[in-house]
């Protein structure tokens, strides 16, 4: 930590995940226009001018041509890997930046993956059902009389759903939650619940707090003190587990998220994509409030709230507008309406 070319601050846990990901799709890449894996000995080898071009080129063909966020941040972590690491001269990071701006940067807004997947809650009865199924769920589980792994699951899927309705948290963060570390949980008519995430465990080092819904407090409690010491033997230590007590996997319990919701529901959403619904929700509500969005998600610009969100922003103006417009002519001249 006391190099003289040490980084600013250590790299979060999952920041280091993520590079160790982009070096080995790097690296695959390279190979895959033919360089031999004997070519490709050290960092220093993804950030030559030519092996650049190539993982590039390669990655872009892998999308088919498009627009990729991953590749674009694939990019991105080369050119520092260039600088700290590799320490290229001058005249090769000129022509290193100047590759990584020939690859196709993504729009700002949501991609046609999440647009499609808000166009589901046009209807309003299916936001409708995606806000009442945590409660419906719940009540099938307090009736089981089985205590077993699917029981758990259905508990787990209830809670979930429940806490990404009033609470959209980053995915990496759900799967983490800890009683009495993030879950608060107070007992009493007037107590309060609350949900907690330390800036050192979210993606911008914002802290992140919400009140937690009595009604849902109650469900988080009956979990915690009652439904699944049934069947994994104790209280947990961790909100999603296995039945050995062992803490679920993020993938793990994203597909029983997003598996629960299409079978019962029909409606196809990933843990992420909540946090679009309830940008949806409270721009309709109240169209503008970019800040109030920016405060719930925990972004830490509000002009990054604003380039995701302008699209459904302005879909609710110009639905506003067309009302004003409908309103004219259904009132003649005379100010009577027809």
């Amino acid at each position: 930590m006391f190099a003289s070319d040490a980084r600013p601050r250590a790299m979060a846990p999952r920041t280091v995940q993520l590079r160790r990901d982009q070096i080995h799709a790097a690296v695959t890449a390279l190979i895959q226009t033919g360089v031999p894996p004997a070519g490709v000995a050290s960092l220093a080898d993804l950030v030559s001018p030519e092996n650049l071009k190539r993982i590039l080129r390669r990655r872009y063909e892998m999308s088919a041509g498009k627009e990729n966020v991953f590749n674009k941040d694939l990019a991105r972590s080369l050119m520092e890997i260039a600088y700290r690491w590799a320490k290229v001269d001058a005249a090769t990071a000129a022509e290193l930046r100047r590759l990584v701006e020939k690859l196709p940067a993504p729009a700002p807004g949501l991609t046609s993956k999440n647009e499609h997947a808000l166009r589901q809650f046009d209807d309003p009865q299916a936001l409708h059902r995606l806000v009442r199924f945590p409660h419906r769920v719940w009540a099938e589980v307090k009736k089981s009389t089985r205590h077993d792994r699917n029981t758990l699951a259905k508990a787990q899927v209830a809670l979930a759903v429940g806490i990404l309705c009033y609470m959209p948290i980053r995915p990496q963060n759900l799967a983490t939650l800890g009683f009495d570390v993030h879950l608060f949980l107070k007992e009493g008519p007037d107590a309060v619940s609350s949900l907690e995430l330390p800036a050192s465990e979210v993606k911008n080092k914002i802290t992140i707090a919400f009140d937690i819904p009595p009604r849902l407090a109650k469900m988080l409690i009956e979990y915690r003190n009652d439904i699944a010491p049934k069947i994994i033997g104790r209280k947990p230590d961790n909100l999603f587990v296995n039945v050995d007590g062992t803490r679920k996997h993020q993938s793990t319990l994203a597909h029983l998220i997003s598996r629960y919701l299409k079978k019962r529901e029909g409606i196809l959403l990933s843990p992420h994509q909540f946090r679009h619904v309830n940008a949806m929700v409270m721009l309709n509500r109240s169209p503008g409030n970019f800040e109030g969005v920016r405060q719930l998600l925990g972004h830490s610009s509000i002009q990054t709230t604003a380039a995701f969100y302008a699209g459904i922003d302005s879909r609710r103006a110009a639905r506003h507008h067309q009302a004003l417009i409908d309103d004219i002519l259904n009132t003649p001249p005379s100010g009577r309406k027809r």
